[in-house]
């Protein structure tokens, strides 16, 4: 598994593009079939995003994480949202696949902020498809973390 955080990324943290602090920025999560991103990626693209006459209960532009929070310790700083859910509480029942997914800011012209990879599709069907995050008290399991050496 091979999450990618695109180079843009990096100056637009130090700019102040993102804020990922409580009541900061808004962040979504798209799901894809295929990576359309690469490191040079910039923004949030529709390319491979999970659509089509096989799918259900998903929506183009993905959901929008809640409640992020902003942890840190000595050395890491961590970003951490609730779990996003697919399914019969929210969209009705789920049925589709995807391989990965790119969180993006949507206060700030749709920045891609980083890329999952999944390792693989995984698929809903009839059900929930679930994104769980870990939780950021254990920072190296952190979906976003900065760490100092």
């Amino acid at each position: 598994m091979a999450n990618t955080v695109p180079f843009a990324f990096k100056g637009e943290l130090m700019s102040g593009t993102h804020n990922f602090s409580a009541g900061g920025n808004n962040f979504n999560l798209a799901l894809y079939t295929a990576n359309p991103y690469n490191t040079a990626s910039t923004a949030y693209v529709t390319t491979s995003e999970v659509s089509g006459a096989n799918s259900s209960g998903y929506t183009a532009g993905g959901k929008q994480l809640q409640n992020q929070a902003v942890g840190a310790s000595t050395a890491t700083t961590t970003v951490d949202f609730d779990n996003l859910t697919w399914g019969a509480a929210t969209t009705g029942a789920a049925t589709f696949g995807a391989a990965f997914a790119a969180i993006y800011n949507t206060s700030s012209a749709n920045k891609l902020v980083v890329v999952l990879d999944f390792g693989g599709t995984k698929t809903a069907t009839n059900g929930d498809f679930v994104i769980a995050f870990p939780n950021i008290s254990t920072p190296g399991n952190a979906i976003l973390s900065l760490t100092s050496s």
